[in-house]
């Protein structure tokens, strides 16, 4: 290690002992917070414009005048809202938005679309509110809200009345930076990576709308597809594994997928018991991310300090590859075992880097045919970031395959999603069902321009 890094290590580790004893002292300090995860009540989609030009909620975090959340209700935007969820902040005092108000791309744009006139600023977990009126002009402008001290995880601006736009009545907002006042450590290389998250997810449309368009990839999900998110009450005290499909078993709208999920229940009972596997995709073909679907991280997988699950979207499989949703086109080889899947989430340090997969496999009407694959669990380890560093982690996510070997439901700590299937010549994902811990039950469709 160099002279120079070995430096940067010590300024940076005494820096975080100095924030540290200042938190300690009770002194407030504002800190930016920046968010790779922001939900709104709708967004304007089209075929013209998918992933490239898509006017998503993740949009106003990334500090470019150029992209914009634009709300897709049929009205003026009055009643839309915008959720920014933040990393959990205890001791939260003072928050300060700075907005970007409108479509700042240029100031014909600015213009021809509507603006956000009255406001109101909502702090989560404490509910107090700010009402507010934005002025109609390009640049940034602030807002500031007090609470009493305590956690902040999430900030909502809900529009309650709109500058009309000359052209469209489309409501847009370009941008909204985040500054918090709190007696929480600071830890500026936690938020910047979040960041990074963020241009990193920016990265990933431009790479989906590449794949999209290329006639020689067949993929089994459509560019967009609309979610309707109802809020409930958790249904389960435990939601690990077993309690998720417990709680899906237990409500109504899971019936069609009740094969998987008795299923996905004797695999959590065989949990230790089963082979290890190598898996070998037929085709190396990636699985973009599309509107309505999100591949969760680590760090939502384990429940740590990162984001919650969002309840815009349906989860994905951690494996990124398009094969994984067909367990034909997914070959799946034994392999020694190297730990059971309790002892993967229970042992792991930090050199743990690679995943690991294990199968279920039943054998069918012909005893002569090769037993079928119904079911994978799949472990991910690795470093993730907290707000006082670097910690190993690690989770399971289990992939249930119906008789027809496609991909029927997928349970993860947290959350369990089902997909429903088209029929045809190329089945593709048409739309499913989700449950999440947190509270929320979502409904997908696919979206036809």
């Amino acid at each position: 290690m160099s002279h120079a890094s070995s430096l940067s290590r010590l300024v940076g580790a005494l820096a975080l002992v100095l924030a540290v004893g200042s938190a300690a002292a009770g002194e407030a300090v504002e800190r930016r917070l920046y968010t790779d995860t922001a939900e709104a009540s709708s967004f304007l989609w089209g075929d013209w414009n998918r992933f490239i030009e898509n006017y998503h909620p993740n949009y106003v975090g990334d500090d470019d005048a150029k992209t914009a959340w634009v709300e897709g209700s049929a009205g003026s935007g009055a009643g839309e809202w915008l959720r920014l969820q933040v990393t959990p902040l205890e001791g939260t005092t003072t928050v300060r938005l700075k907005i970007r108000n409108g479509y700042q791309k240029s100031k014909g744009l600015f213009a021809a679309n509507a603006r956000a006139k009255d406001v109101v600023v909502r702090l989560l977990p404490s509910k107090t509110e700010l009402k507010a009126t934005l002025t109609d002009k390009d640049g940034w402008q602030e807002l500031t809200i007090a609470q009493p001290a305590g956690p902040m995880r999430a900030v909502e601006l809900k529009v309650g009345s709109v500058y009309e736009g000359s052209k469209y009545k489309d409501l847009c907002i370009s941008d909204v930076q985040v500054f918090a006042t709190a007696t929480t450590p600071d830890n500026p290389g936690f938020e910047k990576n979040k960041k990074k998250a963020l241009l990193a997810w920016r990265a990933a449309r431009l790479a989906a709308a590449k794949a999209y368009g290329s006639a020689k990839v067949a993929l089994p999900l459509h560019p967009s597809y609309q979610v309707t998110t109802t809020e409930v009450q958790s249904a389960c005290s435990d939601c690990d594994l077993a309690g998720m499909l417990a709680a899906a078993a237990a409500n109504p709208k899971f019936k069609e997928w009740k094969d998987a999920l008795a299923m996905g229940k004797t695999v959590i009972a065989e949990l230790d018991t089963l082979p290890a596997a190598q898996l070998a995709p037929v085709a190396k073909t990636a699985l973009p991310e599309a509107d309505g679907f999100e591949r969760p991280g680590l760090d939502q997988l384990a429940g740590s300090e990162g984001p919650w699950y969002t309840d815009r979207a349906l989860r994905l499989p951690v494996l990124d590859k398009a094969a994984v949703m067909n367990a034909s086109d997914l070959r799946v080889l034994d392999a020694k075992a190297a730990k059971t899947p309790t002892q993967f989430v229970d042992t792991v340090d930090k050199k743990c880097k690679k995943d690991a997969a294990w199968v279920k496999r039943v054998v069918g009407s012909d005893p002569n045919a090769p037993a079928q694959v119904r079911a994978l669990v799949i472990g991910r380890c690795g470093m993730v970031e907290g707000r006082e560093g670097y910690y190993p982690s690690a989770a399971l996510q289990v992939l249930i395959y119906g008789a027809d070997g496609r991909l029927a439901v997928v349970v993860s700590q947290g959350a369990i999603d089902a997909y429903r299937w088209s029929t045809g010549e190329r089945p593709m994902i048409s739309g499913g069902h989700a449950l999440l811990a947190q509270g929320s039950e979502l409904d997908a469709v696919q979206i036809t321009p």
